[in-house]
């Protein structure tokens, strides 16, 4: 039998045991899917009931109509929520308990409105006893006033304290007035009892709704706390169909396994034991497996994989003596590098001594020219002109080594394209005349100048130029051109009749450590940082080659460089 149909097999197994426990587990998911409604809705009615308390004490604090209508509606939201549940609510506590919570429910909805009602009333009071307060303190004087701002004291202390106390002080210094108007004295100790009145109202009215409250918090908890032990007994349920689920598969499971896996190990032990000597490296024996059909395909595909790889580790084998070749390319670059530095600091050290020189020779000069004339004037006047000629000489090839031995940020500055390109030829002049090469110079005089980095472009001239040298033969010919392109750049051309570069190549010329020259004679940089360097100034490069005709090289250099997001980096 395959080992498919002996899965296939398993697994049906695996499945019809599995379902008669899931079609149960399902129907007991179905039932707790049905039963989180309610329990939701039992939490929103507790939710609402925690907004309602809350809101109740900002009513209580506030006394205003805003937070009036909120407690409005949020006890529309729980007769709402009740509602929704109303079966189950009556399942959980019963038709009595339920017709309670309604009742406490109404009870404290009208006790809210009485009680804003009497917030009213009492600002109303409030400000008629004020007025009046303030019409009799303008028609007393003398020992009846003062008695009566004592009074007006135990008015508010009567507004802040609410209690009977308070009204007994108000009462008895309020009898003590005799001369007051008799309509109005008796209108204010009338408005003060009926104020105290309302505040004993406002105080057993809040003591109904926080006994109303409390009622609806006890069946609200109730309610939910029922919801939530049925989800619990439903959650047991379905875990223990599960788990019987899950033993019965591991029983089950484990003998089939049991099965399969006499009939599957030998293969794979052969399978391992091969796959063992070709991960040493050991290509020189092929895999037989014998058994299902699976396994005889496993084999073949094995087999291949191994041929197959052995032809990559030949490549990667390859790949590595290349990588250890581009390394050495590497660390000649580095070396490269560090020379400049080193030229650097020569250069450095060079210039202090020519500066002396310098130095002498004009004091030379200065004594020479206010001295008599004698014999040898004119001679030591020359001898003394050579001198300052060569340390001009020296000091120009030492500023050159520094400049191509600097940093390599950008610096734009106005230049003239023509004079950069004078100046890399000068440096080159010994390449030049080593090579006995011929080289013709077009540069066009009515160029614009240029803003762009001085250094970095006699950089890439410096490289362009050398390869052109090295291209040549001995007596070959080198031509640069410069020329407007258009408003808004100005090219430069530099061509040589050397041998040229293949076309399979010309692609990779600008990759590092890529070179057509020989081992010893390239590290395949140069090209590379030029195109960067050209990259970087807005600048473009182009290349033209033939093999046996020759290479041109084509920049396009802006007049006003758009800097590249590697140049302002």
């Amino acid at each position: 039998m395959k080992i498919r149909r002996k899965l296939l097999i398993a697994f049906s197994i695996y499945m019809i045991l599995a379902l008669i426990p899931a079609v149960f587990a399902y129907r007991e998911l179905s039932t707790l899917r049905k039963r989180l409604k309610p329990v939701e809705a039992a939490s929103d009615i507790t939710s609402s009931y925690l907004e309602l308390r809350k809101n109740e004490k900002t009513f209580l604090l506030l006394k205003d109509r805003d937070t009036l209508q909120l407690l409005k509606k949020q006890i529309g939201m729980l007769k709402g929520g009740l509602d929704d549940i109303e079966s189950e609510v009556l399942r959980e506590i019963g038709a009595v308990n339920y017709a309670s919570l309604r009742e406490a429910i109404t009870a404290y909805e009208t006790g809210t409105l009485k009680l804003a009602e009497n917030f009213n009333t009492e600002q109303l009071t409030i400000n008629k006893l004020t007025d009046l307060g303030r019409r009799i303190e303008k028609v007393l004087d003398g020992s009846e006033l003062q008695t009566f701002l004592v009074l007006r004291r135990h008015e508010k202390n009567l507004m802040i304290q609410r209690d009977s106390s308070s009204m007994d002080v108000f009462r008895q210094t309020s009898a003590l007035i005799k001369s007051s108007p008799e309509a109005d004295l008796a209108a204010y100790r009338t408005s003060a009892e009926k104020l105290f009145s309302l505040y004993q109202d406002e105080k057993q009215l809040e003591n109904e709704i926080r006994n109303s409250a409390s009622i609806i918090q006890t069946y609200t908890e109730s309610i939910l706390q029922g919801e939530r032990q049925d989800i619990d007994a439903l959650l047991k349920i379905s875990m223990n169909l599960l788990l019987a689920s899950l033993v019965i598969v591991i029983v089950i499971g484990a003998l089939i396994n049991a099965r399969l896996a006499a009939t599957i190990a030998a293969p794979i032990r052969e399978i391992r034991k091969f796959a063992e000597r070709v991960a040493g490296g050991d290509f020189s024996k092929t895999l037989e497996v014998k058994g299902s059909q699976e396994f005889i395909s496993l084999a073949d595909a094995l087999n291949l994989m191994a041929v197959k790889l052995k032809d990559t580790v030949s490549s990667l084998e390859l790949a590595i003596q290349n990588l250890h070749d581009k390394q050495g390319q590497l660390v000649e670059a580095e070396k490269l590098a560090s020379l400049g530095r080193i030229a650097a600091g020569v250069a450095h050290e060079i210039n202090n001594p020519l500066a002396i020189i310098n130095e002498k020779a004009g004091l030379m000069q200065d004594l020479l020219a206010i001295s008599s004339d004698f014999e040898q004037k004119k001679s030591i006047t020359a001898q003394i002109e050579g001198i300052t000629g060569s340390v001009n000489r020296c000091r120009t090839i030492t500023h050159r080594l520094l400049g191509f031995a600097r940093r390599m940020d950008i610096t734009i500055e106005p230049m003239n394209l023509n004079e950069a390109i004078r100046e890399t030829i000068a440096f080159l002049k010994t390449d030049i005349l080593t090579k006995a090469a011929r080289l013709d110079l077009n540069l066009a005089e009515d160029l614009p100048e240029i803003r762009s980095d001085k250094i970095q472009l006699e950089q890439v001239f410096l490289n362009l130029i050398k390869n052109a040298v090295d291209a040549v033969a001995a007596g070959g010919e080198i031509t640069i051109t410069t020329s407007r392109k258009d408003e808004g750049a100005v090219q430069v051309f530099i061509s040589d009749n050397g041998s040229g570069i293949p076309k399979d190549k010309l692609n990779h010329i600008f990759e590092p450590f890529f070179t057509t020259k020989g081992r010893d004679k390239g590290t395949g940089l140069g090209l590379f940082v030029s195109h960067a360097i050209v990259r970087k100034l807005g600048s473009r490069i182009q290349v033209q080659s033939e093999v046996g005709k020759g290479t041109t090289f084509t920049l396009d250099i802006p007049i006003k460089p758009t800097l590249s997001k590697e140049m302002t980096a």
